[in-house]
C-alpha cells in the first residue's frame, strides 16, 4: 500500500515536468483543453494540465481525480492510486472510493479495494451500489459471511428482488438454508415473476414444496411462462417424467413455438412415445422450417423407420440452402445400413450441384466415421474405407478424410 507520507512526493513527480501554460488561460479553458486531449487519447498532455491545475490550486480535488483516471490510462498505478488518495483527502466521496476500489481490484490489490468499498458505504447511506459491490468482493475473497453483512445493508437501502436473491444465495453458501429461504420468499413477494428465486427453490426445497410455489404462482399469473419452464426443468431434474410432460403441454398453449414443440418432443422420445414426438416435430418445422428444427424430425423418423419421409426432409432442406445439412447426417447411416453405400451415392448425386462441396465431404466423412465405430468385422472397415476414399474424389485435400482412411488402414 503507498504510504500517504509519500503522496505529495509521487505527485511533484509530475509536477516538476509541467510545461508553463500562460496564466491568462481560465480554469475553465484548461478544463476543457484537457477533455479534449483525453477524447484523442493523448494522455499525456491531459495529465500535464491537470497538473497545472493542481499547481495553481492544490485544493482543487476534482483535478486530482481527473489526474489520476488519466494515470489510469496510462498503467501507473503508484501516482494513480496517489492521485486518488489526495484527492479523498481533500473531498471524500463515496463515488471516487469506489473508482479507487475499482482500480485495486483490477490490479489485484483486493484487500486494499475493500477498505475502499468500506468507506464508500460509509459516506453514501441512499445507494446500494457500494455495499453491493463490497460483498460482491468479499465473496470472491472467500469471505462470504461479511458478504451477507453487505447485502443486508443493500437491502435497508434499496429491498429489491436482486438484493434478496443476492443475500439467499450467499445465505445458502454458507450453509444457512432456512434463511435462504425466507429470502428468496421475500424477495417473491417483491417481484412474483423472480426467476431466480424460483429456480434456487426449487433446487433447494423438497419437490412437493416447489411444485406448490410454482402452480399458485401459475394461477395467479396463468399467462406466465417463467413458472411452467421451472416446473418442467424442475420434473425433469428429480425424475417426474409426466409432470415435466404436463407443463411442457401447459407452456405450447401459453407460447405455441417451435421450440416448445420440441422440448415436449424430446422429452416423448426419451419415453419411447415416437408417434406424438413426430408429430410434435412436424409442428415444429411447420411453425420454423429450418434445418435444426427437420434434423431433430428426421433423428426422430430415422428410429422408427420412416425413412422416405426422412430422406425428402433432407431434399427440402438442401434445396432451401439453410444450415448445417444436420438433416441429411442424420439419415445418412440408417439409409446405409438398409440399402447399402451405393444408394447413398445415389440419394445425394441429383443433389451434388447444391450442396458445397466441403459440406457433402463432411456428411461423407460423418457416414464413414459411424460405420468403423458403429460396426465390426473387416466388412465394415472395407465399407467406410469406401466411403473415405469417395470422399478424397470430391475433396481430394481433405485432411480429415486422408487421416480417417489411414487410421483405418492401419488398424
Amino acid at each position: 500500500m503507498v504510504s500517504w507520507k509519500i503522496l505529495p512526493f509521487l505527485l511533484s513527480l509530475g509536477l516538476v515536468l509541467i510545461p508553463q501554460i500562460t496564466v491568462a488561460q481560465t480554469v475553465e479553458e484548461l478544463e476543457q483543453k484537457a477533455t479534449s486531449a483525453e477524447e484523442v487519447k493523448n494522455y499525456q498532455e491531459a495529465a500535464n494540465i491537470w497538473r497545472s491545475l493542481i499547481e495553481r490550486d492544490s485544493k482543487n480535488s476534482y483535478a486530482y481525480i481527473k489526474l489520476a483516471d488519466i494515470l489510469s490510462s496510462q498503467g501507473k498505478i503508484a501516482e494513480t492510486i496517489a492521485a486518488y488518495r489526495q484527492g479523498l483527502q481533500l473531498t471524500p466521496d463515496a463515488a471516487i472510493y469506489l473508482k479507487l476500489g475499482n482500480f485495486l481490484v483490477e490490479k489485484g490489490r483486493t484487500a486494499e479495494a475493500i477498505a475502499a468499498f468500506r468507506q464508500a458505504v460509509k459516506l453514501d447511506a441512499k445507494s446500494d451500489t457500494a455495499s453491493i459491490i463490497l460483498a460482491m468482493n468479499l465473496i470472491a475473497m472467500g469471505n462470504p459471511e461479511e458478504a451477507v453483512v453487505a447485502y443486508r445493508q443493500a437491502i435497508k437501502i434499496e429491498p429489491d428482488d436482486d438484493n434478496y436473491n443476492n443475500l439467499a444465495d450467499t445465505l445458502f453458501k454458507i450453509g444457512k438454508r432456512e434463511e435462504a429461504i425466507a429470502a428468496y420468499r421475500e424477495a417473491l413477494i417483491i417481484n412474483p415473476k423472480s426467476y431466480q428465486a424460483y429456480s434456487s427453490l426449487g433446487d433447494i426445497l423438497e419437490y412437493s414444496e416447489a411444485v406448490a410455489i410454482y402452480r399458485q404462482a401459475s394461477k395467479n399469473d396463468p399467462k406466465n411462462e417463467v413458472y411452467y419452464e421451472r416446473l418442467a426443468e424442475l420434473s425433469l431434474k428429480r425424475g417426474f417424467v409426466n409432470e415435466a410432460i404436463a407443463a411442457y403441454r401447459q407452456l405450447i398453449k401459453i407460447e405455441p413455438e417451435a421450440s416448445r414443440y420440441v422440448e415436449l418432443g424430446d422429452v416423448l422420445m426419451t419415453q419411447e412415445k415416437h408417434q406424438e414426438a413426430i408429430a410434435l416435430y412436424r409442428q415444429a418445422v411447420a411453425a420454423k422450417p429450418t434445418d435444426y428444427y427437420y434434423s431433430k424430425l428426421n433423428e426422430a423418423l430415422a428410429q422408427h423407420g420412416n425413412l422416405d419421409e426422412a430422406l425428402a426432409n433432407c431434399q427440402k432442406v438442401v434445396k432451401i440452402g439453410e444450415g448445417s445439412y444436420d438433416t441429411c447426417s442424420n439419415i445418412s447411416l440408417p439409409l446405409y445400413k438398409q440399402k447399402g453405400f451405393p444408394a447413398v451415392m445415389e440419394f445425394y448425386q441429383p443433389l451434388a450441384n447444391l450442396i458445397p462441396r466441403r459440406q457433402m465431404a463432411e456428411l461423407y466423412i460423418k457416414l464413414g466415421r459411424d460405420i468403423s465405430y458403429g460396426e465390426s468385422g473387416d466388412g465394415s472397415k472395407q465399407e467406410a474405407a469406401a466411403v473415405f476414399r469417395e470422399v478424397l474424389q470430391i475433396d481430394p485435400e481433405n485432411t480429415d478424410a486422408q487421416d480417417a482412411l489411414k487410421n483405418l488402414i492401419a488398424s
